[in-house]
């Protein structure tokens, strides 16, 4: 994760040892050297994924400068996690405010998961009101439920809650012709079960300065823009219980005249859900960049100005 970037990029390479010096870990050696089973633990996936991210985000900006170029994004957006990567792009706030953030969500959403066998899973094939029904159909009780997180696209939407909750859903949903895949995380995230830990987030939230954006960032759970440090600082209060409606983001965005897309990150999931959103749309992942200069070989040559 990040590899071939932190081997072309001296701005990636200070990124993760910056990274690593404020969080005490080797993100280096977690990203690159250990196995997907213990990437997938909470407490290194998040600020991993963040460091990742930022690193791509600088290297992106330093390739452009050394060819006299750059990129003047019109909006900020990031999917749940990713929305923190988005304020540090925007400047709301500093890398090392995010990432210390960062660590505390990984806590507590690890020291939740460690009391309480939770997890997700993605519904495909069916839509937003059928996945609600079947979370109805398979919650039994405040302690044995399971909630829409993340609604993605159309037939592709994530349920969150707990395992026993999540496996009758996934049933129900096979009954009903959908197809059902449980997520390799170790974790449930943006749904009501977190009542406690987003109240106790909240308030580390509100110890953190904010700036407003340079620009506005999309908010995952409203499609509004956050304009203000005040509206940006809600936004992440609420972020551990608020369901992520990323399609309806990606229409907000378009509708701002935002017709070309930077995923900024590990991986290509975010590029592709746009380019399945809308087939007017471009969208490209700096991490499918596989020739120099990287990671800016990617982009369309348009946005080079």
């Amino acid at each position: 994760m990040g590899k071939l970037v932190h081997e072309h990029s001296e701005a990636a390479r200070l990124t993760f040892e910056e990274a690593s010096e404020y969080t005490g870990i080797d993100l280096v050696k977690v990203c690159f050297d250990v196995n997907a089973e213990e990437l997938s633990e909470t407490r290194l996936t998040q600020p991993a994924v963040v460091a990742t991210s930022v690193a791509f985000l600088r290297a992106m900006r330093e390739k452009l400068t050394d060819a006299g170029e750059r990129v003047r994004p019109r909006l900020f957006g990031g999917h749940s996690l990713g929305i923190f990567s988005a304020a540090v792009a925007s400047e709301a706030m500093s890398f090392r405010d995010t990432l210390l953030v960062i660590l505390e969500r990984a806590r507590l959403m690890s020291d939740f998961n460690a009391a309480r066998p939770v997890g997700m899973a993605s519904i495909l094939r069916l839509e937003i009101d059928a996945v609600k029904q079947l979370c109805e159909d398979a919650t039994h009780s405040p302690e044995d439920r399971v909630d829409v997180a993340n609604h993605n696209l159309k037939t592709q939407i994530v349920i969150s809650g707990d395992v026993s909750a999540i496996e009758r859903a996934m049933g129900l949903a096979r009954e009903r012709g959908a197809r059902a895949i449980r997520l390799k995380v170790q974790v449930s995230s943006h749904t009501p079960l977190h009542h406690e830990q987003s109240e106790e987030f909240a308030q580390i939230i509100r110890e953190i300065p904010f700036a407003a954006p340079t620009q506005p960032i999309v908010s995952n759970s409203t499609s509004q823009l956050l304009e203000t440090a005040d509206e940006v600082r809600q936004e992440f209060e609420e972020q551990l219980r608020s369901p992520v409606f990323w399609g309806n983001n990606v229409k907000r965005m378009e509708s701002a005249g935002v017709d070309t897309y930077i995923e900024v990150g590990p991986g290509h999931v975010l590029s592709r859900m746009v380019k399945r959103i809308s087939d007017q749309l471009t969208a490209v992942s700096l991490d499918d960049a596989r020739e120099e200069p990287i990671p800016i070989s990617v982009i369309p040559h348009p946005l080079h100005r």
